[in-house]
């Protein structure tokens, strides 16, 4: 039983990694980051910076609250129109669906996880689960940023409605968030990802070796 917990431990662990990661880069501070860059793309029909990144802080806000989706249902751009079609709300809908499920599930395996480490203390579980990441990271990375465009529709066809995320450039979402908004999310993601696993490798290999030299 203790081996088998372990195991499933040591799999689960790349789900968690990504998912605090993703929480992380869900928040105003990333998106602020990245529009400060200089190479961030401006807006090809001429919507302001500030316009567009309150707009993309909204979108946020409407994927985690249902205060932010009713704010983001009826937000108007400075002409007077309203910012995003049905078709841009009921996707933003999908995505916060989605995200309902998604980040309390990486909650509560984040408690298991943790619970279920500190019960059955063995650090090998750490080395093993900080292994396991990286050559899931390694794998996944190797593909997705060799073939991007792919990779993101795949993920997208897999976790909403195959024709409910394709919008026209002229579309405000994709004029707030433009590809390398993307782009640089997944690889804030990634390489963050990575490094949780990183320490939690170290922290395996560390606590090991205290314990041998406190046996010894």
């Amino acid at each position: 039983m203790r081996r088998l917990i372990s195991f499933i431990l040591v799999i689960i662990f790349p789900y968690i990694s990504v998912g605090l990661s993703a929480r992380i880069a869900f928040s105003e501070k990333f998106v602020e980051w990245e529009y400060s860059k200089k190479d961030f793309p401006k807006d090809r029909w001429g919507m302001e910076k500030e316009e567009r990144l309150e707009l993309a802080k909204l979108g946020l806000k409407a994927v985690t609250s249902d205060e932010g989706m009713k704010e983001f249902k009826e937000v108007k751009l400075k002409n007077g129109r309203k910012a995003f079609t049905r078709r841009e709300v009921k996707h933003m809908e999908d995505v916060k669906n989605f995200l309902s499920f998604f980040l309390p599930s990486v909650y509560v395996l984040s408690l298991f996880w943790i619970s279920a480490v500190i019960f059955l203390g063995n650090f090998e579980i750490l080395i093993w689960s900080g292994i396991f990441n990286s050559l899931v990271l390694l794998f996944l990375g190797l593909f997705t940023f060799t073939k991007y465009d792919k990779a993101f529709e795949i993920f997208h066809n897999l976790a909403f409605d195959p024709y409910s995320w394709r919008f026209r450039y002229s579309d405000t979402l994709i004029r707030i968030y433009p590809m390398k908004f993307w782009y640089d999310g997944t690889v804030f993601v990634a390489v963050l990802s990575f490094l949780f696993g990183i320490v939690i490798l170290l922290t395996g290999i560390l606590g090991k070796r205290f314990l041998k030299g406190k046996g010894a």
